[in-house]
């Protein structure tokens, strides 16, 4: 875990200005809801509903990117010569991925609490809604990392993004695990309520489905000629 720990944390610095920006981003709008004086509720928690859908946006952005990036730079050389398994090094993009996602969570709780208690109501369900951003996050950046071992940034990150729109559509026809999990996180209120009872099921499903697509992602991934020679 610690080689994992020391590549993600290079790829973090070297995005850093970047999450920095997006982390700032739901003060940014909170800002822009209390500057006319007290929100509107239905504002708030569209704001909020919105936020979290930009949060898993950003995972597979993000996931979508990191390995093109690594190739072309070529420092992914670098690392795989020092006894780090493909697995492992995709495993350590996965991490570079969700942790953006993480410190974007902490501004969105920040201004969460802020907007409503300034609509007078109490904060139970952005604590709900953080938690449920953070479970898809994986499987979004697991769904993320699987494309793009198999294409090119751009598209990786297309086919990524259309995962998730689906799996949102999924919601209509209430399919267990991610498609009910999103769709549970669309239904909360800033309170808390209307939190169905099978959201941490589809939280477990919802795990388990991203560690499939991790799985196939580490096995194509295996036997796929890099062609890492040096020129």
């Amino acid at each position: 875990m610690s080689k994992v720990w020391l590549i993600a944390k290079r790829l973090l610095w070297q995005n850093r200005w970047l999450f920095l920006l997006l982390m700032l981003w739901p003060y940014g709008m909170a800002v822009l809801l209390l500057a006319g004086g007290r929100p509107d509720p239905d504002d708030v928690l569209w704001m909020l509903h919105q936020e979290c859908f930009a949060g898993l946006a950003l995972v597979a952005v993000t996931g979508s990117t990191l390995l093109g990036n690594e190739l072309r730079s070529r420092r992914i050389v670098t690392v795989l010569s020092r006894a780090v398994s493909r697995p492992m090094y995709l495993f350590a993009l996965l991490v570079a991925a969700w942790i953006p996602l993480v410190l974007y969570a902490s501004g969105f709780l920040i201004s969460g609490v802020a907007l409503a208690r300034a609509i007078h109501q109490s904060w139970g369900g952005v604590l709900v809604m953080l938690l449920l951003q953070l479970v898809p996050g994986v499987w979004a950046g697991a769904i993320s990392i699987f494309w793009s071992v198999l294409f090119p940034p751009l598209i990786a990150s297309l086919f990524s993004i259309a995962c998730i729109a689906l799996a949102a559509y999924g919601s209509i026809l209430s399919l267990p695990g991610p498609s009910r999990l999103l769709a549970s996180l669309f239904q909360i209120t800033v309170s808390g309520t209307n939190a169905p009872i099978t959201m941490w099921l589809d939280a477990a499903i919802t795990l388990a489905a991203g560690a499939v697509w991790f799985a196939a992602a580490s096995w194509i991934f295996s036997r796929r000629d890099l062609n890492l020679a040096a020129d």
